[in-house]
């Protein structure tokens, strides 16, 4: 039957194009994650690199968002694209550049806000690196960035439906806020310590007025 044809003709041309999107989504996942771990090595010239090809590949794949949009708005895209809006706003963070809108990016809304969640996270590991090498102001900032992208997330309020699992990350990103905010104030006030205590010792060690 013709009809019959017809139909089985479009399913198989669905599903090779759901395996290229499927391989594409997994290649914009690896690269994110590439971008993400560059950055956190120090090397923000290899991230911008891998973030030249990620950005190629996030092109195709929005392309799907006209020609199968049936396949596009399914979860792998959505996974991939949050990954990638993380990779990007780290790293506009780490070369002090504003954070690129949802526009800017060419994704939805969803995906935006999942990927700002999870980009707020990974400021947490930079503020950890930032107190290991004693470079508070830059801890503090991380910090700060971390409490303004909560206070917009928090502020949304959308059904779960609309962007599932944005409830759970917010939640998840207030514990990190806070636990932070303890790290940082102990290690402030052991590097104050620090500082004090070298201060005193080189008085003492080099006054010449000691007692014998």
């Amino acid at each position: 039957m013709a009809a019959v044809e017809k139909a089985r003709a479009h399913l198989e041309a669905e599903d090779a194009a759901r395996e290229k999107l499927l391989s594409l989504t997994r290649e914009v996942v690896r690269l994110s994650r590439q971008v993400v771990f560059r950055i956190h090595d120090g090397d923000v010239e290899g991230a911008r690199k891998a973030f030249g090809q990620l950005a190629e590949l996030v092109n195709e794949l929005t392309a799907f968002k006209s020609t199968n949009p049936r396949l596009y708005y399914g979860g792998s895209v959505t996974g991939a694209l949050a990954e990638y809006v993380e990779a990007s706003a780290l790293l506009s963070y780490v070369q002090g550049r504003p954070i690129p809108s949802f526009e800017e990016l060419m994704v939805e809304p969803a995906h935006y806000l999942l990927g700002l969640a999870d980009f707020a996270g990974e400021l947490r590991r930079l503020l950890f690196r930032h107190l290991n090498e004693g470079d508070l102001p830059s801890a503090e900032r991380a910090l700060r960035f971390m409490e303004v992208v909560y206070r917009a997330l928090a502020a949304i309020a959308v059904p779960e439906a609309l962007v599932p699992g944005l409830r759970r990350k917010v939640d998840v990103l207030r514990a990190v806020i806070e636990s932070s905010v303890r790290d940082l104030h102990h290690s402030s006030s052991s590097i104050r310590l620090e500082r004090i205590m070298g201060s005193l010792m080189g008085k003492l060690g080099g006054g010449g007025g000691g007692l014998e």
